[in-house]
């Protein structure tokens, strides 16, 4: 073979292997950046469900305490219809509370347990309220369970609060309608 065609050969061949080299670099930063932009979005939807989660997770404790604040206006001696504006208020900011709270992403236990705190709560305000002479809100009224949950979830405590006699004794009760 002559020295020309050889090192035309040579050329080509030289051609060939950097092409393919610059091809194949292409394709392993290709993927190595989609795998970069996709682990950021993963990221960025997970800041966002933290974020989302712990604005709800406030706007449920903000009504909380505001629930804690009616329940000190409770009066004994209040007429009936008084009685009952009282307690529809303290259900809706139950209810609003709840709402809020079942809307914090991947937090069951939290929302399970809340459930049970917020039922003992509104149990309280529909049998304690007319059945006590005292100021109901110093016996049974108290807020602070429910309170002491979201603040848990909201420092990132491992573990919630123990759950109180009332908040089991609802829980079992609420399982055996479950069950039939």
């Amino acid at each position: 073979m002559e020295a020309e065609t050889l090192a035309g050969l040579v050329g080509l061949g030289g051609t060939v292997v950097g092409v393919g080299g610059t091809l194949l670099g292409g394709l392993i930063q290709q993927r190595h950046q989609a795998r970069t932009t996709r682990d950021e979005r993963a990221e960025a939807r997970a800041s966002e469900v933290e974020s989302r989660g712990r604005e709800v997770a406030e706007k449920a404790l903000t009504e909380l305490y505001g629930l804690r604040r009616h329940a000190l206006t409770w009066k004994v001696g209040m007429s009936s219809d008084e009685q009952n504006q009282w307690a529809k208020t303290a259900h809706t900011m139950a209810d609003d509370a709840e709402l809020n709270a079942a809307l914090i992403p991947g937090a069951d236990a939290l929302r399970e347990r809340l459930q049970d705190a917020l039922s003992v709560t509104r149990k309280s305000f529909s049998e304690d309220a007319y059945e006590t002479e005292h100021e109901p809100y110093k016996s049974e009224f108290d807020t602070g369970h429910s309170i002491a949950l979201l603040s848990a979830y909201m420092r990132g405590d491992e573990a919630l609060p123990t759950p109180t006699l009332r908040e089991r004794r609802e829980s079992t009760a609420r399982e055996a309608q479950r069950d039939l």
